[in-house]
């Protein structure tokens, strides 16, 4: 009973050590400002081990250590700017969860296009199927009237 106890006790030490030596290290202290900025930088970067979430949101190893060094960038006065030219300079535009420039802007305008003229075609296409029988019952009218006619004086004698 008295060793199950002891290796209890050890779990639970061994399972809050890294916690107290990750409390004692120094932590840097950010301004407000400085945690704006790092805050920002962290939801912009993308990991780069697999470029599909900003740095703030993934856990891997390299996002871990990326977000220590925008802690320490950040920390050493570096501009939100010269921080993004850093990891352009070292992975590329990929980095970035919004890169600069308008190539793709024509993904955003696309769908509404699309779908303004699917709408103007729809809408003459309807129009022409209201004018159709209108104009086929105008145009028949006199022989229609004239077979009517005919067809009740034959039927009503």
């Amino acid at each position: 009973m008295r060793r199950h106890i002891f290796n209890s006790i050890v779990i639970i030490a061994s399972g809050l050590l890294p916690i107290a030596i990750a409390s004692a290290a120094p932590q840097q202290t950010l301004s407000p400002s400085q945690t704006l900025v790092y805050t920002k930088l962290t939801h912009e970067l993308i990991a780069p081990c697999c470029w599909r979430e900003p740095i703030a949101i993934h856990r891997s190893q390299e996002s871990l250590q990326m977000l220590a060094e925008v802690e320490q960038l950040v920390a050493a006065g570096k501009s939100e700017e010269e921080i993004k030219a850093f990891y352009i300079a070292r992975y590329g535009e990929r980095i970035l969860a919004d890169p600069p420039g308008h190539e793709r802007t024509w993904l955003y305008y696309t769908p509404v296009l699309l779908f303004v003229v699917l709408l103007v075609l729809a809408v003459f296409r309807l129009r022409s199927f209201v004018r159709e029988p209108a104009r086929q019952v105008g145009s028949s009218t006199p022989e229609l009237i004239a077979r009517v006619r005919k067809e009740t004086e034959n039927g009503w004698t």
